[in-house]
């Protein structure tokens, strides 16, 4: 059965958003020209203007199709455990494996804080915002109690940390002591949900 003109364009657009991902993130956006995406896609550079204005456009896209939130956020969902504690350490392995997965995560956050100065950091938050408030539901009816902070602060703190793990594992993977291992993930963990002061530490008893 022939394809429709709408699906031919749809076609057509994911090529172009796709060859981009792939020249982006080898390259950089500044050193990728119209010209290598058109190659790369299959299409003439006229053919990506009926799709997208500008190449910044087609970075923008490339941004909300590829960062991995789209995975991450479901299997924030799924994490497991009858305690809060428990719930947060099957949490962090399934989004330290999730980060794992995706190698080039870091290429593009990258290429959103160094060549855009985060730019484009508010229309991914537009996006995850609505996909924030069903993770509450997987924390009620947990035995433990969590701290009266809004829920985009916690989710925010939480793949903050651990989004740091992911990327000093990667920048620090050759200093002495610097591990991404189950061990080195677990005190990632204890530190988030305990701080780093003892618990015998006067000034913590005094702000509690």
């Amino acid at each position: 059965m022939p394809r429709s003109s709408r699906e031919k364009s749809s076609e057509t657009r994911s090529n172009i958003i796709e060859a981009a991902y792939r020249l982006f993130v080898d390259n950089g956006y500044n050193a990728t020209p119209m010209r290598e995406i058109s190659q790369q896609a299959g299409v003439t550079v006229g053919a990506i203007y009926n799709h997208f204005e500008t190449k910044e456009d087609i970075w923008i896209e490339v941004l909300k199709t590829k960062h991995p939130y789209h995975e991450i956020l479901p299997l924030l969902s799924e994490a497991k455990g009858e305690k809060m504690a428990e719930m947060v350490r099957s949490a962090a392995r399934l989004l330290v494996v999730e980060l794992r997965n995706r190698p080039d995560l870091f290429n593009l956050m990258f290429i959103e804080i160094v060549e855009f100065k985060a730019l484009h950091i508010p229309v991914l938050v537009q996006l995850i915002l609505p996909e924030l408030f069903p993770l509450q539901q997987a924390f009620r009816g947990k035995s433990g109690r969590l701290r009266n902070i809004p829920l985009p602060i916690l989710l925010r703190s939480f793949v903050g940390l651990f989004f740091s793990y992911y990327i000093t594992g990667i920048l620090m993977k050759d200093l002495p002591g610097i591990t991404s291992d189950e061990t080195s993930l677990d005190n990632f963990v204890d530190l988030y949900l305990n701080g780093i002061l003892d618990e015998d530490d006067l000034s913590r008893k005094e702000s509690a």
